[in-house]
């Protein structure tokens, strides 16, 4: 999994160098503002989004709940949209991925985490 990060990571990266290489020398610097969300929280966005990607799609007993999702990854300050484009929706499939690799002990431990008694999103995992 870190090995598919860091080939997204350096992608960015590679494209962003070409864009700015390809700038005339005389051109401004570039004033684009920083991403303001630290990596930390999108990728919290992103592990919630996969395991809701996961449960729906690899778990018969139980479902995530989108619009819970849409709602969380808003309190963290990020598009829900962006979850579906780029770099993060590159992040999201890793971790379906990931996931997937043992589905029987992740979708039990989805709704352990996540389902009604859960303290940090209830609910966002439920049974079908």
């Amino acid at each position: 999994m870190r090995t598919i990060i860091a080939a997204v990571m350096l992608a960015c990266i590679g494209t962003q160098l070409a864009a700015q290489g390809s700038a005339s020398p005389d051109a401004a610097p570039s004033t684009a503002p920083i991403d303001p969300k630290p990596d930390r929280t999108r990728n919290l966005a992103a592990k919630l989004a996969g395991l809701v990607g996961f449960a729906n799609t690899s778990c018969p007993d139980v479902r995530g709940d989108p619009d819970l999702l849409r709602t969380a990854v808003r309190r963290l300050g990020l598009d829900p949209d962006d979850l579906d484009r780029g770099e993060l929706a590159l992040i999201v499939r890793s971790y379906m991925e990931t996931y997937g690799k043992n589905v029987p002990e992740n979708c039990k431990r989805a709704i352990e985490t996540f389902g009604p008694s859960s303290v940090l999103v209830p609910n966002l995992i439920v049974k079908r």
